[in-house]
């Protein structure tokens, strides 16, 4: 398993974990390559952020199609079919 980006300088940070959830992440590090608590932490840290930019770009897609009006949406289906009819032309070559 490795990180995202390995600084060369690290900061040591503390948290408080429920123990059954520590003894979890002991025996998967057991299990597998995950290195050390710190190694699967960080990594599981930065899967989450990178989720969450993910949520937050999907929201404002949504966001965006919601805030369509009916002809915008509709002016928005034509250009769907402008660009697939030109991707079919494109691969019929």
């Amino acid at each position: 398993m490795t990180s995202q980006s390995t600084p060369s300088v690290k900061i040591k940070v503390t948290a408080s974990l429920n123990p059954a959830l520590v003894e979890q992440i002991d025996q998967f590090v057991k299990e597998t390559n995950a290195g050390s608590r710190s190694q699967l932490i960080e990594y599981a840290l930065g899967k989450w952020c990178q989720e969450q930019k993910k949520q937050k770009i999907e929201n404002e897609i949504e966001a965006y199609y919601l805030s369509l009006t009916d002809e915008e949406r509709q002016e928005e289906r034509q250009w769907n079919r402008v660009a697939a009819e030109s991707a079919g032309l494109l691969w019929q070559d």
